[in-house]
């Protein structure tokens, strides 16, 4: 029988059909034609003018600034969404409202290796990575113009990543998005109606069930949520209670590092490297919700389609049950971990 199952944060319903659906592992992406590295890609080392003037890179002693080198490259995007401007304008017709669109848009290249993807990397360039990420989160923090900062990943073209070479993009922009908003609501109600962080309550319940946990290490826990949108969705999320991301600390960074890595891997491995996208939602800038939020990142391989039920509803329909996507990861996570233990 078809289920209805709520998403406790938002107060979401998504219809878990597995009638519609196939085996977990029958979402097994079909083998992909390799695709050699580009001359003109303007990620790859020796391309670096190619793109804007980096503005973080970690590189080696004695090399230039826009130089080969670098192991970590960010740069300003070329066709960016948001540009941050002293003087924001907006205006109003009647009812009709617009406003410039104040922020930052950047992308943080990951490796200078044109094919080598998170799953791929020593783990030490996993946590060179997730410092970019904190490093950039915190610069843009400080911005008072800026309201929230948003870190993604889009893999695989179906994805939206419009360059082979992998990357991660980083949006700092001068409003809070609406599903933060939404996310935001209910974590008040949740905390006004019985005193805690919906959030932690959220991964204790998953703790305690397991059935849908598919890896834990000291500081972070790996789980399908149970009222998972689509197919394989999968959230990262600190044991730790902390609203935002850029109060990461020092001996967190390997831990998350590990998690994502993992994860990602079980991906790669499982289902063939599906197309996904991942982003980290972080409490906004300014608001005062360091006691009901908690930071998270969520992934969402592209393996179905929203069709018009979902867009005409709101309504997600998931074709595989969050526990058998949990068992189907949590098995080649575990072998994955002691493979590189």
């Amino acid at each position: 029988m078809p289920q209805l199952r709520q998403d406790l944060i938002t107060g979401r319903w998504v219809a878990v059909a597995t009638e519609r659906a196939r085996r977990p592992d029958s979402f097994t992406q079909a083998a992909k034609e390799s695709v050699a590295a580009r001359d003109v890609c303007p990620f790859c080392p020796g391309h670096e003018t190619m793109t804007p003037p980096e503005v973080l890179a970690y590189r080696a002693a004695g090399t230039a600034p826009n130089t080969p080198g670098w192991w970590v490259r960010v740069v300003p995007n070329l066709y960016a969404a948001f540009r941050l401007e002293p003087d924001g304008q907006e205006h109003q017709d009647g009812r009709f409202w617009q406003r410039d669109a104040i922020g930052a848009c950047e992308v943080l290249i990951s490796s200078p290796d044109h094919r080598a993807t998170t799953p791929l990397l020593p783990r030490r360039q996993v946590e060179e990575i997730v410092q970019s990420y904190v490093d950039r989160y915190r610069q843009h923090a400080q911005n008072p113009a800026l309201e929230h900062v948003l870190v993604l990943y889009n893999h695989g073209r179906p994805a939206g990543a419009s360059l082979e070479h992998p990357h991660s993009q980083l949006y700092a922009v001068s409003l809070i998005p609406p599903s933060f908003l939404d996310e935001l609501a209910g974590a008040r109600r949740f905390h006004e109606a019985d005193g805690e962080c919906v959030f932690c309550r959220t991964l204790e319940d998953e703790r305690q069930a397991g059935a849908r946990v598919i890896f834990e290490n000291e500081a972070f826990t790996v789980f399908a949520p149970y009222a998972a949108r689509t197919p394989f969705e999968t959230w990262i999320m600190p044991r730790r209670h902390c609203a935002s991301f850029g109060d990461l600390e020092a001996n967190e960074k390997p831990a998350f590092a590990e998690a994502l890595q993992l994860t990602l891997k079980g991906f790669y491995e499982g289902l063939n490297d599906p197309p996904f996208n991942y982003y980290i939602h972080s409490a906004p800038l300014k608001a005062d919700v360091s006691n009901l939020y908690h930071w998270h990142l969520e992934l969402i391989p592209k393996l179905s389609t929203a069709a018009g039920f979902e867009l005409g509803t709101g309504i997600w329909i998931n074709v595989v049950k969050p526990e058998d996507s949990a068992a189907f990861l949590r098995e080649r996570i575990q072998k994955e971990a002691a493979q590189m233990a």
